[in-house]
């Protein structure tokens, strides 16, 4: 039974470890990225959330350390019993967040692995249960995992662990991710990650069409909506994304100016364009 317990803790405990450090990396090498996809949770929550958006960047930072530093811990045996307190108290509060995201589809993707592995906000929820499970079982055999370092070498892998993500975020912040999982990396043909494939699946759209008669509102599909019958009123029309198509890997890049969109002219000019980019140009180096 000891050993049964060590070989499945052990197994839960590498995949949990894995899936851990993965997470913080990805979010490490893009910290901008990840702050921007805070913010679009707290704008989707509404309310007095939106009072919390500068706070998104320490949020960000705060994250993906923990993240970085429980795959660490959690691969190293650093203090198992701990950790994994640590990650379900992490699990309990994203799996129910996810289910809400699944079912209301505020964000159109978690962003829990960056732009490195895009998942469906349902594949998301799937995913945290799955990594729940691991946990609990983990908890349950904890006990017969024994420690690998000393007190000493523990405290030096989470000193390791927590400047490794302090390094990485910084240089990321500062300089070019030096792993870019973007679609905008350097190299990319923009036009090219534009297209469509001809065969491509598009959205389907539920469409519902409300009428009104009598003072009651009554909602129709294309297929029964009362077309010949004048004492129906037109009242409004109602749409569900229902399945979604294709989306290319950019599919929101646009040049805009005051006399109109130039993006196609830019993209399809043999030549070279230079763009000049200025977050405030009042204090722009003459």
């Amino acid at each position: 039974m000891n050993k049964t317990a060590h070989i499945i803790g052990s197994i839960c405990r590498t995949l949990l470890g894995i899936t851990f450090l993965f997470s913080g990396f990805v979010k490490a090498v893009d910290p901008l990225g990840t702050v921007y996809k805070i913010e679009d949770y707290l704008m989707a929550f509404g309310g007095w959330f939106t009072d919390l958006m500068p706070l998104a960047g320490t949020a960000a930072v705060i994250l993906i350390a923990m993240e970085w530093t429980l795959g660490v811990c959690m691969l190293f045996n650093v203090r198992t019993s701990i950790t994994s307190w640590l990650s379900l108290a992490f699990y309990l509060v994203m799996t129910p967040l996810t289910l809400w995201i699944a079912l209301t589809n505020p964000v159109s993707d978690c962003g829990c692995f960056g732009d490195a592995i895009v998942l469906t906000n349902w594949q998301t929820f799937w995913k945290n249960v799955v990594l729940l499970i691991l946990v609990i079982v983990l908890l349950g055999c904890k006990r017969f995992i024994p420690q690998l370092l000393s007190w000493w070498g523990e405290l030096v892998v989470l000193l390791i662990a927590l400047s490794a993500s302090a390094a990485v975020m910084t240089y990321s912040y500062t300089h070019l991710p030096p792993m870019d999982f973007r679609p905008y990396k350097v190299g990319n043909h923009i036009p090219t990650l534009m297209e469509v494939p001809e065969g491509a699946p598009v959205d389907e759209y539920q469409i519902t069409l409300i009428y009104e008669k009598d003072g009651v509102e009554q909602a129709f599909t294309l297929d029964n909506y009362p077309a010949e019958d004048s004492t129906w009123t037109f009242v409004r029309q109602e749409s569900k994304l229902i399945e979604q198509g294709f989306v290319p890997p950019i599919h929101d890049f646009s040049i805009v100016t005051e006399d109109g969109d130039i993006t196609d002219l830019i993209l399809e000019d043999a030549g070279y364009t230079l763009l000049v980019i200025s977050h405030k140009v009042e204090k722009a180096s003459t």
